[in-house]
């Protein structure tokens, strides 16, 4: 599908989804291993479905999520790809794990005692991948843990060790300390595991930042949310690796445009007075759809940088404008119009935040319009 030149929405996201595949081809290529798409929290507020589907077009051996609903959001749209759940699910939500052939972490030795009993009860294997805390302080049993909590599995019986992971602290920091420790964590962990003839299928430690710039840990497979949707992981650095951001727009419409008089108040509080006679446009997004009540917000129209007055509404913004521009024109709340751009770091900036949590607060009101390039 390409990209549609109208769109009936008020506000709407533009994702492209060959920017996902070729995102994923670039990583894969690069690392020379396995990867496996992380799609939790809805591919970070791109839509899961939609984006796990390109992941795996562009080569993915695996996709992960966060808790089993959002397994089973993927199962429901016909998607067949191996699944691991990266969280440790309620035991009530073990049983549909299981009928569905999704991939649980094995993070205690009392979860192996639980899914061991249903695998059982239900006579179909589960399967799991040991979850190592080498030295983040989360999940998973430590290190000189592993081996033992392997064998209970495999006594307990119904289980199937398919793989090993943990998870880096620090991986977006330049060559933080706890990198190595965590890395020599791990490699202790799969070790024993392999002395004792146990080493699994999969080994996976390295989200997007260590695949990219740590080698040494990548082993067979390396994770990644932000490198399949072209997000920069990085603190320290700009992005220099060519992934391209699947998020190419946030787009919202003129609603209103109209000239007030001085000593005007503009929106909730009377935050903005007017100075003078003010031209002020009405854009249909506000903070119901993820705008946050920050100061500074700004709008691009027709290739101006516009900035936003008065307090953010439920629904709308208020904005400044130079002049009078048609009702319905497309306002750019992210993207490129003309030659200002407003990037997803601009926007995280502005909040205080990062910019995973900004995409996790567009909500699900605002329309997702996917389009290949």
């Amino acid at each position: 599908m390409t990209k549609p030149t109208v769109q009936p929405y008020a506000t709407w996201l533009e994702i492209n989804l060959a920017a996902v595949e070729r995102n994923v081809q670039y990583i894969t290529r690069t690392t020379g291993v396995a990867f496996m798409g992380v799609l939790k929290a809805n591919a970070y507020g791109h839509g899961a479905v939609e984006v796990g589907k390109a992941t795996l077009k562009g080569g993915a051996s695996w996709l992960a999520v966060a808790r089993v609903d959002e397994a089973m959001a993927l199962r429901n749209a016909g998607i067949a790809a191996p699944v691991l759940v990266l969280g440790v699910p309620p035991y009530a939500e073990v049983d549909t794990a299981i009928a569905n052939s999704i991939t649980l972490p094995l993070a205690s030795f009392e979860a192996a005692e639980v899914y061991s009993q249903r695998a059982l009860a239900l006579g179909r294997p589960l399967q799991v991948h040991l979850k190592v805390d080498t030295g983040m302080g989360r999940l998973g049993v430590l290190p000189d843990e592993i081996l033992p909590l392997a064998r209970r599995a495999r006594e307990l019986g119904g289980l199937d060790i398919n793989g090993l992971f943990s998870h880096f602290a620090n991986a977006d920091e330049d060559r933080h300390p706890l990198m190595d420790i965590q890395l020599r964590n791990f490699q202790i962990a799969l070790t024993s595991l392999e002395e004792a003839g146990m080493k699994p299928r999969w080994v996976h430690l390295s989200n997007t930042a260590a695949s990219l710039t740590y080698p040494t840990a990548r082993f067979n497979m390396v994770r990644g949310a932000e490198a399949l949707l072209g997000m920069n992981p990085f603190d320290y650095r700009s992005l220099t690796e060519p992934l391209e951001p699947a998020l190419t727009a946030w787009k919202a419409r003129l609603v209103s445009c109209k000239v007030v008089p001085p000593g005007w108040s503009i929106g909730y509080g009377s935050t903005y007075i007017t100075r003078g006679e003010e031209l002020i446009g009405v854009v249909s997004a506000g903070f119901g759809d993820g705008i946050r009540r920050v100061p500074g917000n700004e709008v691009l129209l027709d290739g101006r940088r516009l900035p936003v007055v008065g307090a953010t509404c439920m629904d709308v913004v208020m904005v400044k404008l130079p002049k009078s521009y048609p009702l319905d024109s497309e306002v750019t709340l992210l993207g490129t119009s003309g030659n200002e751009t407003i990037t997803i770091e601009d926007i995280a900036r502005r909040y205080n935040t990062v910019h995973v949590d900004f995409l996790m607060g567009v909500t699900a009101r605002v329309p997702r319009v996917y389009y290949w390039d």
